[in-house]
């Protein structure tokens, strides 16, 4: 496992690799379970794995949640040696930002919606990053969570309009054995937030459960009436789209064709899940 911190480094190698297939894992490190499920699954798929680490600033819309970001590369470093990885890219920002980026991305009606809404110019921020990322590395695939669903669309929108010529590819979200869906986040909560923090996931749970006899509003409707037994734990929003187009699922939408989706703040520490019902 090779580390490279300059871009010019890692343009000069994938150049060299151009006629060998590069998977691409993009990471804000805290690496878990979650991410180590993707590298796995970019060296099974690909002769090249590059995993980066780079905690992009452009994509927080609230600074103190950039600085609290959990940052712990040693470790990183530790795990990704225990898995197929070929090259760790680990820039700086001045690497990925010689110069400010500027520009307005357009990335469709889904980028305004739920994480949209609650972080303003988030979006915009991982469009940034990402295309930066693709044009350095030059993957031939490139590996998402789908904890992180509505992302995961945005990215396959940032890749079609810019004609990146990505194979994007989402994977399963990854879970605990509670139930709790691996986040970086995670360890920033405190042992009684992180038992608080389960009953996200029992939400969509029991929203799955209900998934045949509800419409989406009804369902919507039941996953907050749960939460509202943890007062605690502030719930941003619960929804119920279609996973393609985001808006309300049809009345005759099937059993695992519709999306529910969450956000919550558990202490200081803002979590998402998602899951299809």
């Amino acid at each position: 496992m090779i580390v490279i911190r300059k871009v010019g480094e890692m343009t000069s190698l994938t150049e060299k690799l151009s006629d060998r297939s590069i998977g691409f894992v993009p990471t804000m490190g805290a690496l878990h379970k979650g991410h180590l499920s993707l590298v796995k699954k970019s060296s099974s798929e690909n002769d090249v794995t590059v995993v980066s680490i780079f905690v992009n600033p452009t994509q927080f819309n609230d600074p103190k949640d950039f600085e609290r970001y959990p940052r712990e590369v040693e470790h990183d470093l530790d795990l990704l040696k225990q898995v197929d990885v070929d090259y760790v890219f680990l820039p700086n920002r001045t690497e990925i930002y010689p110069q400010e980026d500027k520009q307005h991305y357009e990335l469709g009606e889904i980028s305004s919606k739920m994480e949209g809404a609650f972080r303003p110019g988030h979006f915009n921020g991982v469009a940034s990053v990402v295309k930066r990322l693709f044009e350095i590395v030059q993957p031939k695939r490139a590996y998402f969570g789908l904890k992180d669903f509505q992302q995961f669309r945005i990215i396959q929108n940032l890749n079609a309009n810019f004609n990146l010529g990505v194979d994007v590819i989402g994977c399963e979200t990854v879970r605990d054995d509670d139930g709790l869906a691996f986040s970086s986040r995670n360890r920033l909560l405190s042992k009684e937030d992180r038992e608080l923090a389960l009953n996200l996931s029992k939400a969509l749970l029991l929203m799955a459960e209900n998934s045949t006899s509800m419409n989406h509003s009804e369902l919507e409707d039941l996953g907050k009436h749960y939460l509202t037994n943890y007062p605690e734990i502030e719930v941003e929003y619960v929804k119920v789209v279609d996973p393609e187009s985001f808006d309300h699922p049809s009345k005759k939408a099937e059993k695992g064709k519709r999306l529910a989706l969450l956000a919550a703040k558990v202490g200081k520490v803002r979590l998402i899940d998602n899951m299809k019902i």
